[in-house]
């Protein structure tokens, strides 16, 4: 792809990824604009970044300059396909690409592409562990926080890339083929951008439209739904399963993780010498194992990291116990079948502080669980109304609606007990009350230890 001299406009500027686009094709000589529906004044940092570079930026808006004799769309993936000046570029026979597009046409290094519901944070940053300490030349992108473009160009076809993929980087790919694809599982998600769970799935599977015979797609045979892609992809099938013991792939039984795939039915570790928890941990552990053997990576690295690997930030993290009541901070729980899982990775009586923005999930499941599980909910954001509705219908009453983080704590404190467990996962995005799923973490972190200095 070459872009000296082309016109080509980056859509949306947030959250790094435009800038990191618009970087990178200034320094391919490209004719850069830059489109966002928001002000300068709301821009600053971003406006910062790029305040070296010859670009011409389209703010508050999106103006004729975005099609006027435009060669090239990349599109950030906060961006909905559906705004009305993607729709006239398309009209006027525009390409319109995601920055993972872009990316892949400069990449020499082959891509390990990650996606699924939940899980795909934790996987990500496993699987590029165990290539890091098998000291592989490796890059961890995608929407794990570092655009896929970043630095893209410095790997060579020795290297490798570990890409967490979310289905909003999928919507506008063209010819992305990753080397290896995997999808954890599938549930509801993000149907406020992608309108039905069917065009949700859609997004997903574009994760493997592109591969052939000399690839693979990594599946988890547990989920009724990812397993039954088997037959759309042109990759073959790799299978992961915590339920079934495998004829060829990576399963887990009688408390080991399996290697049915690189060797005859070897066990592999102990699940409980991990350092990750849980069956939805087990699930994420299965699918880097599976990409970590395809790639040739040694048995005794793997379960080295298997066993020092801990876990990301905001995805089932203890944050400290305090008068006997322990806090855990799950803000990356962002639907409902991550909180789902969240909630039966314990034992102990919980009290749930959820809710946040509505992404028109289906609330029933959780709703059970929540009536199953959870001793006392805390609800704020958008949703609390909604949830609360959906609880009362199980006839469950603990309930109380607060305005922050900082009240919800507090209540939670009050109403738990000695050996109880404070449990923050929300089931919804932040963005009704936070930047991101980070800064309500956070927050609840801040809040949890100003309780200790009482």
């Amino acid at each position: 792809m070459n872009l000296a001299d082309k016109k080509v406009v980056v859509i949306g500027l947030g959250k790094r990824t435009g800038v990191a686009a618009a970087e990178f094709l200034v320094k391919q000589k490209a004719e850069v604009v830059v489109s966002d529906i928001k002000s300068a004044d709301e821009l600053q940092n971003e406006l910062g970044e790029l305040a070296d570079y010859e670009i011409d930026f389209d703010l508050g808006g999106h103006s004729s300059k975005v099609t006027d004799n435009t060669d090239l769309i990349v599109v950030s993936p906060g961006v909905p396909s559906d705004i009305p000046i993607l729709e006239k570029a398309q009209s006027l026979g525009i390409p319109v690409i995601s920055e993972i597009e872009l990316a892949y046409h400069f990449c020499s290094a082959p891509i390990m592409a990650i996606t699924g519901t939940n899980g795909k944070t934790t996987t990500t940053t496993l699987t590029g562990e165990i290539f890091t300490v098998a000291q592989e030349e490796v890059k961890i992108r995608g929407n794990i926080g570092y655009p896929l473009i970043e630095d893209i160009t410095s790997l060579t076809d020795k290297g490798v890339v570990v890409a967490e993929i979310s289905s909003f980087q999928l919507e506008n790919i063209r010819d992305f083929r990753p080397k290896i694809s995997l999808i954890l599982n599938l549930t509801p998600d993000h149907l406020n951008r992608h309108g039905t769970f069917e065009d949700y799935i859609a997004a997903k599977k574009k994760i493997f439209i592109n591969q052939t015979e000399s690839d693979y797609t990594v599946l988890n045979y547990d989920d009724e739904l990812t397993r039954g892609l088997a037959d759309e992809t042109g990759g073959e099938v790799i299978y992961f399963s915590q339920q079934s013991r495998l004829n060829h792939g990576i399963y887990a039984a009688e408390g080991k993780i399996i290697n049915n795939l690189t060797a005859d039915n070897e066990p592999l570790i102990q699940i409980d010498e991990t350092g990750i928890k849980g069956p939805h941990n087990l699930e994420n552990a299965l699918g880097a194992v599976v990409i970590a053997l395809l790639r040739g990576i040694d048995v005794k690295i793997i379960r080295k990291v298997l066993q020092e690997f801990s876990g990301i930030e905001h995805r089932i993290e203890e944050v400290a116990t305090i008068e006997g009541i322990k806090y855990i901070n799950d803000s990356k729980a962002t639907n409902p079948a991550a909180a789902i899982k969240a909630l039966e990775t314990f034992s102990a009586p919980i009290t749930l502080i959820a809710g946040g923005m509505d992404k028109k999930a289906e609330l029933t499941d959780f709703a059970f669980k929540i009536e199953e599980n959870v001793q006392n909910l805390i609800l704020l954001g958008e949703t609390a109304e909604k949830i609360e509705e959906s609880v009362t219908e199980f006839r469950f009453s603990n309930i109380k609606q607060v305005d922050s983080i900082s009240e919800a704590v507090k209540e939670a404190e009050e109403v738990s007990v000695k050996g109880s467990i404070v449990l923050l996962a929300p089931g919804c995005a932040s963005w009704d009350m936070f930047g991101s799923y980070k800064e309500r973490g956070n927050r609840f972190k801040k809040e949890v230890m100003e309780l200790r200095r009482k």
